[in-house]
């Protein structure tokens, strides 16, 4: 006999998964995960419905960038003193090039107290997230990757089967909503694996990055230092130091995928599988009878957020060697004012061009006038 407090319990189970339903940010994250590197767990998906509109007309650029309707964070160039909007933002997250919150409101930082008196307390603290980036020699194969990659697949491989198996169980009890519920994870499983075997990123300056495998003196000699923000008044600034050539592969110009039209098919794929999976799942609302089924998703659903946590938690950066780079990161530098984080960027290893002041990068922080030159004057 059905008790008050289990006939709620079956109630609310069967609005559970409705929230889910507004989650649009996992879709392209997953799949830029995939192209980016092999070495990829790809957890259940879901989306709303204008993901399906974008799926459907899915364009590789607009993929490794920015796939919101949000205005793309903007970047300057220490060397060239100029500013562009920031190409690949999603890619070079993922990688761990830029901050994960990159984007996000507001943009979390650890509160910075000033140390000395109250006459700190009016001025502006700035937080710098410094990376450096190099090309690889070589893309680099050991055997704590191969394990991990092989940890990847087997993962993989049974995210793939066990809802297989449970939904054979559910056509035996005639339970086909549940089936569809089931056969729509296994798909989304699949279509993502395939895009882990068959595509890859595929960067500008390819033949920059194979000269500088051979000689690493030559071609990516000259430096520079990209500053990148959601606008130029936030307090948190990422900054990117490695080689011109390199720099700009990343940032100015958009990435690729190798296979555009499988991207477009697979995306249309995930797009069917999303909108049968969501289906499924609104007929099932309000029906306490088959609740379970909702609760069968949503447990599977939460299982398959845990192994790309963990992945993630192990190996953050991952992503960066198939950018052809090797990513050294340094915990993030508090300033208590922005003309002290200003100065300091304008510090780093950068290679001077004549017919270029040095201080024209900074125009989007600060006009060229008395102020600027006596920030210039204080850097040296």
């Amino acid at each position: 006999m059905e008790t008050p407090i289990l006939s709620s319990i079956l109630t609310i189970t069967a609005y559970a998964p409705i929230v889910l339903f507004t989650e649009s940010l996992r879709v392209q994250r997953t799949m830029v995960a995939s192209i980016l590197t092999p070495r990829s767990i790809a957890p259940a998906i879901t989306g709303c419905a204008k993901d399906f509109h974008r799926l459907w007309h899915l364009d590789d650029v607009q993929l490794l960038g920015n796939f919101t309707d949000e205005r793309a964070a903007s970047a300057t160039s220490v060397k060239h003193g100029s500013n562009f909007p920031l190409q690949n933002q999603t890619a070079l997250q993922l990688a761990g090039v830029l901050r994960r919150d990159l984007g996000a409101a507001g943009g979390a930082i650890v509160p910075y107290e000033p140390a000395v008196g109250k006459s700190f307390e009016t001025r502006r603290e700035t937080v710098v997230h410094l990376s450096f980036v190099i090309p690889h020699h070589e893309r680099r194969g050991n055997e704590g990757s191969r394990w991990l990659l092989a940890i990847c697949w087997t993962v993989t491989v049974l995210e793939f089967a066990a809802p297989i198996v449970l939904g054979a169980y559910m056509v035996l009890w005639r339970h086909y909503i549940g089936v569809f519920l089931m056969t729509s994870i296994s798909l989304s499983v699949l279509i993502l694996a395939v895009l882990r075997c068959a595509t890859r990123p595929v960067m500008a300056n390819e033949s920059e990055m194979a000269k500088f495998r051979k000689d690493p003196a030559a071609g990516l000699a000259k430096l520079d230092v990209h500053v990148v923000a959601d606008h130029w008044n936030d307090r948190n600034l990422n900054v990117v130091c490695g080689y011109t050539s390199h720099l700009h592969a990343l940032t100015n110009i958009p990435l690729q995928v190798s296979r555009p039209r499988l991207l477009l098919w697979a995306g249309r794929g995930l797009a069917v599988v999303m909108l049968l999976q969501a289906a499924s799942l609104a007929s099932l609302i309000g029906d306490k009878s088959n609740a379970w089924l909702s609760l069968s998703w949503l447990a599977f659903y939460l299982c398959m957020l845990a192994p790309p946590w963990l992945l993630n938690a192990y190996d953050p950066d991952s992503a960066s060697e198939h950018c052809t780079a090797t990513l050294t990161k340094i915990p993030p530098i508090h300033f208590s004012c922005r003309r002290a984080a200003l100065v300091f960027i304008s510090r780093l290893p950068s290679s001077s061009q004549a017919y270029v002041d040095r201080w024209a990068w900074t125009n989007v922080f600060m006009p060229d006038n008395p102020r600027r030159k006596i920030v210039a004057r204080s850097g040296g």
